[in-house]
């Protein structure tokens, strides 16, 4: 397809510089796109790994919030428990005592 003086040449030479041009501007915004794609997903990643971090630490001080407060529970009930005992204790005559009691009574 050569032609007088070389013109459709010369042509067919520009035409593949403008090709490789485009080819690179097209391909350099892809890379950028790409890279922006990118950098959003790890933005998005980092405020996600944040609110991870976040959970992780609301959950551990309602654990040991549970925790105080079930130990707290126990500690109450023993106390309770001995104190309804003693207090039982005490209002219980024992025999010895009543026996000694109605002897100085008839005496």
């Amino acid at each position: 397809m050569r032609t007088i003086n070389g013109k459709l040449i010369i042509q067919e030479i520009h035409e593949s510089e403008n090709i490789e041009k485009q080819i690179m501007k097209f391909s350099q915004q892809q890379n950028q796109q790409h890279h922006q794609e990118l950098n959003n997903i790890q933005n998005h990643l980092s405020k996600l790994d944040k609110r991870c971090i976040l959970l992780e630490e609301a959950i551990s001080r309602q654990f040991m919030q549970f925790l105080i407060i079930n130990i707290c529970s126990v500690i109450g009930l023993i106390f309770l428990l001995s104190w309804f005992n003693s207090n039982h204790q005490n209002n219980q005559p024992t025999k010895k005592s009543t026996n000694s009691t109605v002897q100085e009574l008839y005496k």
